[in-house]
């Protein structure tokens, strides 16, 4: 009788802990699916609706995926040139109306990221990948000739600030409310599930790992603030969940290449209506280059 209860026992412990993993598991895989392969959206607006010129390109990465852009020459002559990264699930024109401004005295190229907008490409890693994606972008204004800077926005801020941990041969990088890390982007929009979304995020980490070689956890802007050796314009909301901590108030303390412009009150999506924005990004971008 007593070893009739102690296998039920074991077989209940085991119960209790083998079944919410399995459940939680197949949870974060159909995230981590569902991430990975983001809704296709491809805006209907062209530069030509607004009067400006522009070159259609087609620029191919390392391994072999087509981005679709729009290279958008100056209103004036000059051999600078700023690469313009949309956020996630999101595309080139997603970006356009509130950037375009800039070719009043910079040459524009506007990307979309691999998975998304027109590009090729089926799955988007969420930022780590798409570092290939900005340094194509980059050789193809540089065999042009051109000094280049970027402007990130959301996904396309934490891409660009991967980039410079590895690299330092561009001009500047403006960085418009880049989430921290993957790993902090998808816990906060998991945080519906309260405590139940750290094991989910927590699988997904180690299951990023698996695909990527990486941890979500690792490809940090904070753990990784000191390696930048570019300038860096950072501009976040107070009330940007996804962008805004703490320790962001510490970056130019801990790096003397990153300014940081925190916007009291503006959440996610807000801060390019800030507004003196236009003439922060020129003389920040005039400084730079």
């Amino acid at each position: 009788m007593e070893k009739f209860i102690k296998n039920k026992l074991f077989k209940n412990i085991v119960r209790v802990i083998i079944y919410p993993f399995f459940i939680f598991f197949i949870i974060s895989i159909v995230y981590f699916y569902l991430y990975s392969i983001p809704r296709r959206y491809v805006s209907e607006i062209k530069p030509s609706d607004i009067m400006l010129k522009y070159e259609s390109v087609k620029i191919r990465t390392f391994d072999d995926i087509e981005l679709k852009g729009w290279f958008i020459p100056s209103n004036i002559k000059t051999d600078k040139a700023i690469i313009l990264l949309h956020g996630w699930a999101a595309d080139k024109g997603d970006i356009f109306s509130f950037t375009n401004f800039l070719s009043k005295r910079y040459n524009l190229l506007y990307i979309d990221f691999r998975a998304m907008g027109e590009s090729s490409g089926r799955f988007s890693s969420g930022g780590y990948t798409e570092i290939g994606d900005l340094k194509a972008a980059i050789d193809f204004l540089k065999k042009r000739g051109y000094k280049v800077g970027v402007y990130g926005y959301s996904m396309g801020g934490f891409v660009a600030l991967l980039y410079l941990f590895e690299n330092n041969d561009i001009s500047f990088v403006i960085a418009d409310s880049p989430y921290d890390s993957i790993y902090t982007a998808l816990d906060n929009f998991l945080k519906i599930y309260g405590i139940f979304s750290k094991p989910i995020i927590w699988l997904m980490n180690f299951e990023y790992k698996i695909v990527y070689g990486k941890y979500l956890s690792d490809l940090s802007i904070q753990k990784n603030i000191e390696k930048i050796r570019v300038p860096v314009l950072f501009i976040c909301g107070t009330k940007d969940e996804i962008c805004y901590k703490q320790e962001i108030k510490d970056y130019q303390i801990r790096n003397s290449n990153i300014t940081s412009l925190i916007l009291d009150g503006f959440s996610h999506g807000e801060t390019v209506y800030y507004k003196d924005y236009e003439n922060i990004l020129f003389d920040f971008a005039e400084k730079n280059f």
